[in-house]
């Protein structure tokens, strides 16, 4: 179709004599489609190489290999550590065999250590409480009798240092889960490095502690427990934290510091395996990733600088019953011990530990490219090279619009005419991409066929990356089409469209480091590689095709980057979304992540699409595969959930519940199965699969007749999705250990302020409400020394949310509160309202049989955590 245009484009007859014959050529239809398929060969090979993990090495291997890590030997630890079943805090697998286990398999260590080194080995118990100050839900957290493994090594006869590093990962479990995963994995990865430390033949500078905390899955208190009651924490003057949530793949290191740089000097020049991103832990810091690591409590609580690692792609079977021993090959274990270990034999040895207050800078933009190196500097290094990159590319674009205007015979103003029709052009074909993409999500979640992509994530791409490549290429082919110039050739459009997709860029980056986002690196990259393409293009003054394979080559390393990127990210964030908030749309935040990365991918290439002889069916291919990604998802490969691969998640409580009037009295109690959502799709799939749902409704006006819905919740911000939670009337559940509350008494301090004293015993896991009923106030409590701002409110009534869990130590637990009235209390004025909230989470033996049916009844492809809870709710 250009062919006609092509004469059009002949230049004037004064300008005859200085043309080059083949100004305004067009190429094959053929390059459009032979681009496409050296980007897809790239992602592949991109995927190879992230799929490619160290061989695991074995027992056999380790005389060959001395000083290395030895994978084997972790696994085999692991298989140890999981063969009872889910280390839940407060249960005797977690509190007894495995902390036998720890203990026995260190002293096995220490047994066979070079006697240059010295061991204290420890089992802290401890009693405690820490605070979780969150924005909706904040909670106090009481612990008592947990337990942390710890162990200590120091080189002989010498003196004791004063500078620890330490290492630390968890070994409870969730409920139902054998854990091999989260945080197994790490726990053995640990023990590992601890035996290859204690063989070495030459002592560290520094001490090394190693904490096996015993209790992270509820809210992190065993982190807690050694970092403020430890004797050693005082020592520590940086960390490394591992924690897990997936099975298998790298390790990535997603949070450091804060603002101790020169922890990731240590990480770029020690670990040969490195997989990091600032990217990773701005998401996370900024509360997209539903979970939070032990690198709170160290870092944010105890103001210690680490490191913080986790396994997180393709995290589908974290926190469910498949989390088991055969999901972690030997080449993870591998990879993850090589790089610790090297890391922990650097710091270990770091000057900088010794000085560590020195040492405090800022915070830093690191990444590595394609796992062979790793690119870091600070954050005011990062700010310089944005701004140099941005001002840069902004003098290449004033200077080659002036170069082009001069090619063309035409004037300056009149290129920056048409510069500014192609930018308009460029920023509406974008605008109506995203705007595609978003109204794709909403609709398919509308007719609810979200989370298609859940399983089949290549649908991602038909879904949500074509509808932004149709419009991104449909608008520069419209105008090339039908808005038709004789002063400026095809060739030379065509590079407006470059120019003007870099001024977008330059405009993000120039934004994002205004608003000090480290993570503008990601667009700095693809300035930096135009940039550079910009100025060999120049020097031959953008001659004709010449340009397009110089463009091209510019593109190849940003595209291998962005393949990259784009693995971590939807590797990472897809397993999530049936674990997090019900009532969102998953799709949504897909589709915006999917723009994201096709933009940084396509949007240099598809303005070449316009350049072609036959455009349309470069255009027509990218619509067809659109529209067979519609239909494949209505089929049942468009299902989300697969057994034992991709399973969806189920919380179903047991719940028996006992309301008391202020005299005492019972005046309500009944027994319900309650089902928490986890996904979209709870419990619309399992409605017609499970012959009891046929009686359950939604909680309805329960929320405002009882103090947060007369549910236990396990967690207090399970609240949140009281709107989409549903119930239904079961038989009573049976309680192992009934929980007991015991009303010591009720001191008046003074005509205002009364006190009154409870001991509760029950179960190792439990909560407490206290919400004074108004105008009364609660002045203070035993469970910490002030009182925290309240949870979300009810009826008006503030409401406070402790949550508690024993270890070892199972004696009844004494408190009391202080409560203010306006004015003399009278005798039969209630006060404030006491929910005792019970969870027996690792006694699945004790379902009834109508519980045990019911759990039956859902499909193969449901995870489901199921178990008894109680509720005991007084008013005073």
């Amino acid at each position: 179709m250009f062919r006609s245009y092509r004469d059009k484009l002949r230049l004037k007859a004064d300008r005859a004599a200085e043309t080059d014959e083949n100004y305004g050529l067009t190429i094959s239809s053929v390059w459009s489609f032979i681009i496409t398929i050296v980007v897809i060969a790239i992602y592949f090979l991109v995927y190879l190489n992230w799929v490619s993990l160290p061989r695991g090495l074995t027992v056999g291997e380790e005389q060959t290999n001395p000083g290395r890590f030895i994978a084997e030997v972790a696994k085999n630890n692991l298989a140890v550590l999981t063969s009872n079943g889910p280390r839940v805090g407060g249960s005797y697998t977690n509190e007894v065999f495995t902390v036998d286990f720890l203990r026995r398999t260190i002293e096995d260590i220490i047994a066979k250590a070079n006697p240059v080194h010295k061991f204290e080995l420890e089992v802290q118990q401890q009693n405690g409480n820490m605070f979780l100050n969150y924005t909706v839900y904040p909670q106090t957290s009481i612990y008592q009798g947990i337990q942390n493994v710890v162990v200590k090594v120091t080189p002989v006869g010498t003196v004791e240092p004063d500078n620890y590093l330490m290492l630390s990962s968890h070994f409870d479990s969730v409920p139902q889960s054998p854990g091999a995963g989260d945080d197994g994995t790490m726990t053995v990865v640990m023990l590992e490095i601890l035996r290859q430390v204690s063989l070495g033949d030459v002592p560290h500078r520094h001490g090394i502690v190693f904490v096996f905390n015993g209790l992270e899955e509820n809210t992190l208190q065993g982190s807690h427990a050694f970092m403020a009651h430890h004797r050693w924490w005082e020592n520590v003057r940086a960390f490394i934290n591992m924690d897990v949530a997936a099975n298998g793949g790298r390790e990535i290191m997603f949070q450091a510091g804060p603002k101790f740089s020169f922890l990731m000097e240590y990480y770029r020049d020690y670990v040969p395996h490195p997989y990091c991103t600032a990217v990773a832990e701005e998401i996370f810091q900024a509360g997209l990733v539903p979970s939070e690591t032990d690198f709170y409590v160290y870092a944010k609580m105890g103001g210690k600088p680490g490191m913080d690692f986790a396994h997180s792609t393709w995290g589908y079977l974290y926190h469910t019953g498949y989390d088991a021993l055969d999901t972690i090959p030997l080449e993870t274990l591998q990879h993850t011990g090589d790089n610790v270990l090297a890391l922990v034999r650097s710091l270990a040895n770091a000057p900088e530990l010794s000085e560590i207050d020195r040492h405090e800078g800022r915070k830093a933009v690191f990444f590595d490219f394609l796992h062979w190196f790793l690119v870091y500097y600070p954050d005011w290094a990062g700010i310089l090279i944005n701004s140099l990159m941005a001002a840069l590319g902004l003098g290449l674009l004033g200077t080659s619009l002036w170069i082009m205007s001069n090619n063309s015979s035409v004037s300056f103003g009149r290129m920056m005419c048409q510069f500014s029709v192609n930018l308009g052009v460029l920023l509406l074909s974008i605008a109506v991409g995203i705007g595609f993409s978003v109204l794709m999500a909403v609709i398919i979640h509308a007719a609810g066929g979200a989370m298609s992509w859940f399983t089949e994530s290549w649908l991602v791409f038909g879904l949500y990356m074509c509808p932004f490549l149709i419009c991104t290429v449909l608008g520069p082919l419209l105008l090339i089409r039908y808005y038709k110039i004789d002063d400026i050739l095809l060739q030379t459009r065509i590079l407006l469209f470059l120019f003007a997709q870099q001024l977008i860029f330059i405009v993000i980056l120039i934004v994002m480091t205004a608003m000090s986002i480290r993570s503008a690196y990601i667009f700095v990259i693809i300035v930096i590689f135009f940039n550079a393409s910009t100025i060999v293009n120049m020097i031959i003054r953008f001659k004709n095709f010449h340009w397009i394979y110089i463009h091209l080559i510019g593109q190849i390393f940003p595209v291998a980057y962005y393949a990259s990127f784009s693995l971590t990210l939807f590797a990472t964030f897809i397993p999530m979304q049936n674990r997090g908030n019900a009532e969102s749309n998953p799709d949504l935040i897909i589709s915006l992540f999917s723009v994201i990365v096709i933009l940084l991918i396509s949007t240099f290439l598809t303005p070449l699409v316009a350049m072609t002889r036959k455009p349309f069916i470069f255009f027509g291919t990218i619509v067809v595969f659109w529209i067979i990604t519609i239909i494949v998802m209505v089929t049942p490969v468009g299902f989300p959930f697969r057994a034992e691969t991709s399973p969806q998640r189920y919380y179903v409580f047991h719940i028996d519940r006992n309301f008391y009037n202020f005299n005492g009295e019972l005046r309500r109690s009944d027994s319900h199965f309650y089902i928490h959502p986890q996904d979209v799709h709870t419990p619309g799939y399992i409605m017609d699969e499970v012959p009891e749902m046929e009686r359950a409704t939604q909680l309805g006006d329960e929320c405002d007749r009882e103090l947060y819905c007369g549910i236990p919740f396990y967690q207090n911000q399970f609240h949140a999705r009281r709107n989409v939670a549903w119930w239904l009337p079961a038989g009573k559940p049976v309680l192992p250990t009934p929980v007991t509350l015991q009303f010591v008494s009720e001191d008046r301090i003074s005509p205002t302020i009364t006190r009154y004293d409870f001991i509760v015993t029950g179960t190792d896991h439990m909560s407490f409400y206290v919400s004074p009923i108004l105008p009364n106030k609660l002045l203070e409590w035993s469970f910490s020394e002030k009182i925290p701002h309240s949870s979300y409110p009810w009826n008006g009534q503030d409401v406070h949310f402790i949550n508690f869990v024993h270890g070892i130590d199972n004696s009844p637990y004494p408190f009391w509160v202080l409560i203010e009235h306006e004015g003399e209390k009278s005798t039969t004025e209630p006060s404030f309202h006491l929910n005792i909230v019970a969870q027996y989470m690792h006694h699945e033996e004790y379902r009834t049989a109508e519980f045990q049916q019911f759990v039956d009844n859902f499909p193969d492809y449901a995870h489901v955590v199921a178990y008894p809870s109680y509720l005991h709710s007084r008013v005073f």
